[in-house]
């Protein structure tokens, strides 16, 4: 079968494996609590979860409703990958009572515009990408806890992170660095910086957070 869009289909397809890989390796850190399985987990399965259907729309040529179900997937997996990535930041990075308004406030919206995709698939992309974004740097209103609980180093690939997501999302919104579209165009662009921020937050929580 020939792939629909190579480039975004195997690079996405790499990440999914590293995924798979990643999931035991955060387990695994997490191992000897069973909160910090639950965490690690979550955050795991998030990535596997976003590369996957990824992987599955890029790939497959099949009829227009199988293939807007998977660009709805593909939609949604996002939001539980932004939820997912919170869950360990904020479950070490904060305390008491503060640390699950935050969560409940994260995953709470996280699911509301999961469900909004199911009817809301082909909103302008400057809108998609600002309701992520959005989401994304709720991280901004603990900032000053979260410096004051985690590594330095933590906190710097985390604004890293959100800074490769942030320009994946400005590509994806504006189009620019469309240089040949179809093969190597601003969606590739963007899938490679979404890739950057993934892996640049797997490692904060890999080696400074669990």
């Amino acid at each position: 079968m020939k792939i629909k869009e190579p480039v975004n289909a195997l690079t996405h397809f790499a990440m999914f494996l590293a995924g798979l890989v990643g999931l035991g390796l955060l387990v695994w850190r997490g191992w000897g609590t069973v909160s910090g399985v639950m965490v690690a987990a979550i955050f795991g399965l998030s990535i596997v979860l976003l590369y996957g259907a990824s992987t599955l729309y890029h790939w497959l040529r099949t009829t227009p409703k199988k293939e807007l179900i998977l660009r709805k997937l593909d939609h949604i997996s996002i939001y539980v990958l932004i939820a997912g990535t919170y869950t360990p930041i904020l479950y070490y990075g904060l305390e008491g009572r503060w640390r699950w308004v935050l969560l409940g406030t994260i995953w709470t919206l996280a699911i509301v515009g999961a469900i909004l995709k199911i009817w809301l698939v082909s909103l302008p992309r400057a809108v998609t990408a600002g309701f992520y974004l959005g989401l994304g740097w709720m991280a901004v209103i603990p900032l000053k806890q979260l410096v004051q609980t985690l590594p330095k180093s933590a906190i710097a690939l985390m604004l890293a992170g959100g800074i490769a997501y942030t320009l994946g999302a400005i590509i994806y919104a504006t189009k620019i660095f469309n240089f040949a579209p179809k093969r190597f165009g601003f969606h590739e662009v963007f899938h490679i910086f979404v890739g950057l921020g993934t892996v640049l937050h797997f490692l904060m929580v890999f080696l400074f957070i669990l």
